[in-house]
């Protein structure tokens, strides 16, 4: 617990307006989507400048206080979780476009602001952030860069930290600093800027970010292709991404989370291994590329077609592969889930699914797999019995093979969703040289260990 001189110093600086203490607040910054156990802050700030920030942490510094940052709440690996308590600084009303660049292709934002809020603002420019998660109708363009977050559209645009021209941020001690430039071409020292990208609230706080921006397509069309068993599928892929055509997305569907959006949607998509194929550009080139996909499925023997050309058709689509998650409960209300994600080389996707299917047997689990197969970043769920502790074991034993595997095949643990919680016992693992400097680094910046202590690391 803060003491009362504490709450007092912070409310003195920060305004008692904005801070909260109340249960209902730190109960709702106390879990996210992930299955890690919740816990609650002391307290939570809602900054509303840099500078609410950089005061917040001169006293947390000087206390030795926990401090973590939260942005939608929508991570998957436990990554804003307040495991220690202490402050949590909800960066939400630091949500404001502070410039749009506009003859650059760029825009300067606050961390708060919603991803799919910033797309709709930016669309009377016909500009557009392309690199934004799955998730970006909840996730803060702060919480997608603190994550390094990818998404559907990567293979044609990148993950999101490819997108980062400049950041501001907060160091521990309140200190506030700037990396990169907004030339988009800069050498200039040591790339300080990617160091804090992906680094999950653990060096510095992000209040504000530079964004490269791309023009709106001119034309999306997409279409969703089954076929008979993995290997089918994963040669429609490398033959696909050989093509070099006009691919934004390859997203891959297992016959379980098919079947789920059978049940979730109430239509009757074959229940087979299924890739959902989108292009972004222009109309006739888009056309001519459907053309071109559909040969190269049918010669790897694809089995059921369907294109998606509207506006209209294309979200209802999407809404097929987002379906399943919100409504995942409902479905199966004594079961767990258990959600993992890993990066897999393309060249090891066929073995990757065949060994999720024979850990599926082994440990007679039901296991969904699905996520961003034309960039091998796969999402993974294991359905365990709840209240049943082996059940649970096995989901445990299984996530671990699973990644085991993915490491040993040049695979990584993470591929969007961050270390946080549940992957710190493999970073070691993957990264045995390096390792060691990667504390060094943290142990620098943040001597106290105050910034989102026990994600990342054991601490």
């Amino acid at each position: 617990m803060l003491s009362k001189k504490i709450i007092k110093l912070l409310e003195k600086d920060i305004g008692q307006k904005n801070i909260f203490t109340d249960a209902n607040t730190l109960k709702k910054h106390s879990k996210d989507w992930s299955f890690h156990n919740s816990s609650l802050p002391d307290l939570v700030i809602f900054p509303k400048t840099t500078k609410d920030v950089s005061k917040t942490l001169k006293i947390a510094n000087k206390y030795s206080i926990p401090v973590t940052c939260w942005g939608g709440g929508s991570s998957l690996e436990g990554n804003p979780i307040p495991v220690k308590g202490g402050i949590v600084l909800d960066m939400t009303k630091m949500n404001k476009i502070l410039k749009i660049y506009k003859d650059d292709l760029q825009t300067k934002v606050q961390p708060g602001i919603i991803g799919d809020e910033l797309n709709k603002k930016l669309k009377k420019y016909n500009l557009f952030f392309p690199a934004a998660p799955g998730s970006s109708h909840l996730a803060t363009i702060g919480g997608m860069v603190a994550n390094n977050a990818g998404g559907m559209n990567a293979i044609k645009y990148g993950v999101v930290g490819d997108w980062i021209l400049e950041l501001e941020l907060v160091l521990t001690d309140g200190q506030i600093i700037r990396t990169g430039s907004r030339s988009v071409k800069s050498v200039s020292g040591y790339d300080l800027k990617r160091l804090f990208i992906g680094s999950e609230g653990t060096l510095g706080i992000i209040t504000e970010i530079v964004l490269r921006l791309a023009p709106i397509p001119e034309n999306k069309i997409a279409i969703l292709v089954a076929f008979e068993n993995i290997s089918d599928t994963t040669k429609a892929v490398l033959e696909i991404l050989k093509s070099n055509l006009n691919t934004a997305a390859i997203e891959y569907m297992d016959k379980a989370y098919i079947k789920y959006v059978n049940i979730a949607k109430n239509i009757s998509l074959p229940e087979k291994p299924t890739l959902v194929i989108e292009f972004h550009g222009n109309k006739e080139i888009n056309l001519l590329c459907l053309k071109k996909i559909i040969k190269i499925c049918k010669n790897t023997k694809g089995i059921f077609y369907k294109e998606f050309k509207t506006t209209d058709e294309l979200k209802l689509l999407w809404q097929y592969r987002r379906a399943v998650r919100p409504v995942l409960n409902k479905i199966l209300p004594n079961k767990g889930v258990l959600s993992a994600e890993i990066g897999i080389p393309i060249s090891e996707v066929e073995n990757f699914l065949k060994k999720a299917e024979i850990l599926s047997k082994k440990y007679k689990l039901e296991t969904v797999m699905f996520g961003h197969i034309g960039d091998g970043n796969f999402h993974g769920w294991a359905l365990y019995d709840l209240d049943n502790k082996k059940s649970w074991n096995q989901v445990e034993k299984l996530n671990e093979e699973l990644i085991n595997f993915a490491i040993k095949n040049d695979g990584t643990t993470t591929g969007e969703h961050g270390i946080g919680i549940g992957k710190r016992k493999f970073l070691a693992i993957e990264h045995p040289t390096s390792f060691y400097i990667m504390k060094k680094i943290k142990g620098l910046l943040d001597p106290k260990g105050i910034l989102n202590p026990g994600k990342i690391f054991y601490e």
